[in-house]
Protein backbone atom coordinates (compact mmCIF):
# COMPACT_ATOMS: atom_id res chain seq x y z
CA UNK A 1 0.00 0.00 0.00
CA UNK A 2 1.55 3.35 -1.03
CA UNK A 3 2.25 5.91 1.73
CA UNK A 4 -0.49 8.44 2.36
CA UNK A 5 0.04 11.79 0.68
CA UNK A 6 0.62 14.55 3.26
CA UNK A 7 -1.98 17.28 3.61
CA UNK A 8 -1.17 20.43 1.63
CA UNK A 9 -2.03 23.81 3.13
CA UNK A 10 -0.10 25.79 0.50
CA UNK A 11 0.99 24.14 -2.72
CA UNK A 12 3.95 25.60 -4.54
CA UNK A 13 5.39 24.65 -7.88
CA UNK A 14 7.87 22.17 -6.39
CA UNK A 15 7.20 22.06 -2.64
CA UNK A 16 4.15 22.14 -0.42
CA UNK A 17 3.63 23.43 3.11
CA UNK A 18 1.39 21.36 5.36
CA UNK A 19 0.76 20.29 8.95
CA UNK A 20 3.72 19.03 10.97
CA UNK A 21 3.40 15.30 11.67
CA UNK A 22 4.65 14.03 15.02
CA UNK A 23 5.45 10.74 13.32
CA UNK A 24 8.38 12.57 11.69
CA UNK A 25 10.07 13.31 15.05
CA UNK A 26 12.91 10.84 14.49
CA UNK A 27 13.73 12.43 11.14
CA UNK A 28 13.78 15.93 12.61
CA UNK A 29 16.00 14.78 15.49
CA UNK A 30 18.46 13.17 13.08
CA UNK A 31 18.64 16.36 11.03
CA UNK A 32 18.97 18.77 13.96
CA UNK A 33 21.83 16.73 15.43
CA UNK A 34 23.62 16.67 12.07
CA UNK A 35 26.88 18.70 12.28
CA UNK A 36 26.09 20.16 8.84
CA UNK A 37 22.81 21.66 10.10
CA UNK A 38 23.52 22.58 13.73
CA UNK A 39 25.31 25.85 12.90
CA UNK A 40 22.22 27.15 11.10
CA UNK A 41 19.52 26.14 13.60
CA UNK A 42 21.57 27.45 16.55
CA UNK A 43 21.33 24.32 18.67
CA UNK A 44 24.89 23.50 19.75
CA UNK A 45 23.75 20.78 22.18
CA UNK A 46 22.33 17.30 21.52
CA UNK A 47 18.58 17.29 20.92
CA UNK A 48 16.55 14.29 22.09
CA UNK A 49 13.31 13.00 20.62
CA UNK A 50 11.52 14.07 23.80
CA UNK A 51 12.84 17.63 23.49
CA UNK A 52 11.95 17.86 19.81
CA UNK A 53 8.48 16.46 20.41
CA UNK A 54 7.90 19.07 23.12
CA UNK A 55 9.11 21.84 20.80
CA UNK A 56 6.81 20.75 17.99
CA UNK A 57 3.83 20.28 20.30
CA UNK A 58 4.43 23.79 21.64
CA UNK A 59 4.57 25.16 18.10
CA UNK A 60 1.41 23.36 16.98
CA UNK A 61 -0.56 24.39 20.09
CA UNK A 62 0.63 28.00 20.21
CA UNK A 63 -1.90 30.73 19.43
CA UNK A 64 0.93 33.08 18.41
CA UNK A 65 2.75 30.77 15.99
CA UNK A 66 2.19 28.64 12.91
CA UNK A 67 4.46 25.89 11.65
CA UNK A 68 4.66 23.91 8.43
CA UNK A 69 6.30 20.72 7.26
CA UNK A 70 7.99 21.21 3.89
CA UNK A 71 7.49 18.36 1.41
CA UNK A 72 8.78 17.86 -2.08
CA UNK A 73 5.65 17.49 -4.19
CA UNK A 74 7.28 14.90 -6.44
CA UNK A 75 7.18 11.84 -4.17
CA UNK A 76 6.05 13.66 -1.00
CA UNK A 77 9.56 13.60 0.43
CA UNK A 78 9.94 15.47 3.75
CA UNK A 79 12.49 18.28 3.36
CA UNK A 80 12.38 20.33 6.54
CA UNK A 81 10.30 22.80 8.48
CA UNK A 82 9.31 26.45 8.40
CA UNK A 83 7.49 28.56 10.98
CA UNK A 84 6.29 32.00 11.97
CA UNK A 85 6.78 32.58 15.70
CA UNK A 86 5.82 35.36 18.11
CA UNK A 87 2.86 36.58 16.06
CA UNK A 88 1.72 39.83 17.68
CA UNK A 89 -1.89 40.69 16.92
CA UNK A 90 -1.54 44.41 17.67
CA UNK A 91 1.85 45.06 16.07
CA UNK A 92 1.02 42.55 13.30
CA UNK A 93 4.52 41.16 13.35
CA UNK A 94 6.12 37.71 13.37
CA UNK A 95 9.48 35.94 13.34
CA UNK A 96 10.36 33.64 10.43
CA UNK A 97 12.46 30.47 10.76
CA UNK A 98 13.29 27.68 8.32
CA UNK A 99 15.59 24.73 7.84
CA UNK A 100 16.05 22.22 5.04
CA UNK A 101 17.22 19.02 6.68
CA UNK A 102 17.43 16.66 3.72
CA UNK A 103 21.07 16.96 2.62
CA UNK A 104 20.39 15.80 -0.94
CA UNK A 105 17.75 18.50 -1.42
CA UNK A 106 19.80 21.52 -0.35
CA UNK A 107 21.06 24.16 -2.80
CA UNK A 108 18.25 23.41 -5.27
CA UNK A 109 16.09 26.48 -4.65
CA UNK A 110 13.57 24.53 -2.58
CA UNK A 111 14.28 26.50 0.58
CA UNK A 112 13.79 29.71 -1.38
CA UNK A 113 10.39 28.51 -2.58
CA UNK A 114 9.37 27.47 0.94
CA UNK A 115 10.50 30.87 2.24
CA UNK A 116 8.46 32.63 -0.44
CA UNK A 117 5.34 30.57 0.32
CA UNK A 118 5.63 31.17 4.06
CA UNK A 119 6.19 34.89 3.53
CA UNK A 120 3.19 35.08 1.21
CA UNK A 121 1.06 33.46 3.90
CA UNK A 122 2.44 35.85 6.54
CA UNK A 123 1.73 38.99 4.52
CA UNK A 124 -1.50 37.95 2.81
CA UNK A 125 -3.00 35.12 4.85
CA UNK A 126 -2.14 36.47 8.31
CA UNK A 127 -2.14 40.13 7.23
CA UNK A 128 1.14 40.86 9.03
CA UNK A 129 2.73 44.25 8.65
CA UNK A 130 6.20 42.96 9.43
CA UNK A 131 7.97 39.62 9.07
CA UNK A 132 11.46 39.53 10.54
CA UNK A 133 14.27 37.00 10.68
CA UNK A 134 17.83 36.59 11.87
CA UNK A 135 20.60 34.94 9.88
CA UNK A 136 24.24 34.37 10.83
CA UNK A 137 26.76 36.24 8.70
CA UNK A 138 28.53 33.06 7.57
CA UNK A 139 25.31 31.81 5.97
CA UNK A 140 25.94 33.75 2.80
CA UNK A 141 23.62 31.64 0.67
CA UNK A 142 20.64 32.38 2.93
CA UNK A 143 21.52 36.09 3.05
CA UNK A 144 21.47 36.20 -0.74
CA UNK A 145 18.11 34.39 -0.90
CA UNK A 146 16.46 36.72 1.63
CA UNK A 147 17.72 39.80 -0.19
CA UNK A 148 16.44 38.46 -3.53
CA UNK A 149 13.03 37.94 -1.90
CA UNK A 150 12.83 41.53 -0.68
CA UNK A 151 13.98 41.26 2.93
CA UNK A 152 16.07 44.25 4.01
CA UNK A 153 18.93 44.37 6.47
CA UNK A 154 18.01 46.35 9.56
CA UNK A 155 20.74 45.73 12.08
CA UNK A 156 23.53 43.56 13.39
CA UNK A 157 24.01 41.76 16.67
CA UNK A 158 27.78 41.80 16.76
CA UNK A 159 29.60 38.54 17.51
CA UNK A 160 26.37 36.91 18.63
CA UNK A 161 27.24 33.40 17.43
CA UNK A 162 30.27 31.24 18.21
CA UNK A 163 31.01 28.87 15.34
CA UNK A 164 34.12 27.10 14.05
CA UNK A 165 36.40 28.76 16.59
CA UNK A 166 35.24 32.33 15.92
CA UNK A 167 32.47 34.74 16.87
CA UNK A 168 30.16 35.80 14.05
CA UNK A 169 27.58 38.55 13.61
CA UNK A 170 23.86 37.87 13.47
CA UNK A 171 22.14 39.88 10.74
CA UNK A 172 18.60 41.11 11.41
CA UNK A 173 16.33 41.45 8.38
CA UNK A 174 12.65 42.15 7.74
CA UNK A 175 10.05 42.71 5.08
CA UNK A 176 7.25 45.23 5.67
CA UNK A 177 3.81 45.66 4.20
CA UNK A 178 4.90 48.96 2.66
CA UNK A 179 7.63 47.01 0.79
CA UNK A 180 4.90 44.74 -0.55
CA UNK A 181 4.51 46.29 -4.00
CA UNK A 182 2.33 44.70 -6.67
CA UNK A 183 5.51 43.62 -8.46
CA UNK A 184 6.95 41.92 -5.37
CA UNK A 185 3.59 40.34 -4.56
CA UNK A 186 3.35 38.85 -8.03
CA UNK A 187 6.92 37.58 -7.70
CA UNK A 188 5.88 35.66 -4.58
CA UNK A 189 2.65 34.41 -6.19
CA UNK A 190 4.82 33.02 -8.96
CA UNK A 191 5.98 30.28 -6.60
CA UNK A 192 2.42 29.00 -6.18
CA UNK A 193 1.01 26.05 -8.06
CA UNK A 194 -1.86 27.29 -10.20
CA UNK A 195 -4.40 25.25 -8.26
CA UNK A 196 -3.61 27.19 -5.06
CA UNK A 197 -3.30 30.65 -6.57
CA UNK A 198 -6.90 31.39 -5.60
CA UNK A 199 -5.92 31.40 -1.92
CA UNK A 200 -3.97 34.58 -2.66
CA UNK A 201 -5.90 36.45 -5.37
CA UNK A 202 -4.03 38.58 -7.89
CA UNK A 203 -3.79 42.31 -7.25
CA UNK A 204 -7.13 44.04 -7.70
CA UNK A 205 -9.08 40.77 -7.66
CA UNK A 206 -11.69 39.84 -5.09
CA UNK A 207 -12.28 36.29 -3.83
CA UNK A 208 -15.57 35.92 -5.74
CA UNK A 209 -14.08 37.34 -8.90
CA UNK A 210 -16.22 40.46 -8.79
Amino acid sequence: MPPMQPAEFIRGRRVSLGPIDLDDIDTYVRWINDPAIRPYVNRPWPTTAHEERRRIETLVAAEDAVGFAIHLRDGNRLLGRTAIWNIHRVNRSGLFTIFIGDEEMRSKGLGKEATALTTLHAMEGLNLNRLELEVFAYNERALHVYEKLGFRKEGVRREAKFHAGRYHDAIQMAILKRDWSDELREQFRGYLDGSHAGAFPASGATPNGG
